[in-house]
């Protein structure tokens, strides 16, 4: 596996656990005095969750 898409897995899925970790915990997000709402925290977790196990897969499928 190249170098890059190893690390390109590895953000995507750290971020994805955050973002799911954020929603399952109901961390509360305010940036500039505005609540950021959880559901963007799920969407962010199943999308990036996605591009990480197609990335692994694709790899994983060309050996």
């Amino acid at each position: 596996m190249k170098p890059f898409t190893t690390i390109a897995i590895l953000i995507f899925s750290l971020i994805a656990a955050a973002q799911l970790l954020r929603f399952l915990f109901r961390v509360e997000v305010i940036a500039g005095g505005i609540s950021i709402p959880l559901w963007p925290s799920a969407l962010a977790a199943v999308f990036l969750g996605a591009l990480a196990y197609m990335l692994w897969r694709e790899n994983h499928l060309k050996k």
